[in-house]
């Protein structure tokens, strides 16, 4: 591996699992860097609420917590220092995707079963030079 290996990983909690995190944690391990793209959906969000009303917090202020949890959890997981996230909606295009991986410098991709079967997404294999991993549905 090359230092300069950089993978973007495309997880969305809730739906997906943990199988992109994983091969984000091997890449890391290895000596890569790694760029989490958290893609936030509905239930997460609502997820986010239920948080903030259980811990008695503004509705902002409970989710703005409990996604600095999530961020944090995932980041040190894969490889604290060696890694960065990145956080937005769901509803992410491949044209979207595809820009995240160029300002992140990305030379590969990992992008659970799930969200590459999307309609929205499935160009980004075709669409990208990059090598795209689709990581086994959880």
């Amino acid at each position: 591996m090359q230092l300069s290996d950089h993978l973007l990983t495309v997880v969305e909690p809730n739906e997906t699992g943990d199988a992109s995190l994983d091969v984000a944690t091997d890449h890391v391990a290895r000596g890569g860097t790694a760029t989490l793209l958290i893609l936030l959906n509905k239930q997460t969000r609502d997820d986010f609420r239920r948080f903030a009303d259980a811990e008695d917090r503004h509705v902002y202020n409970g989710e703005a917590v409990a996604l600095d949890r999530l961020v944090n959890s995932y980041t040190a997981r894969v490889g604290g220092e060696n890694t960065q996230a990145i956080v937005a909606k769901s509803s992410h295009s491949s044209r979207d995707l595809l820009h995240v991986a160029a300002e992140t410098h990305a030379t590969s991709i990992v992008i659970p079963q799930q969200i590459a079967a999307r309609r929205s997404l499935r160009k980004l294999v075709s669409d990208t030079t990059l090598p795209v991993l689709i990581a086994p549905a959880a």
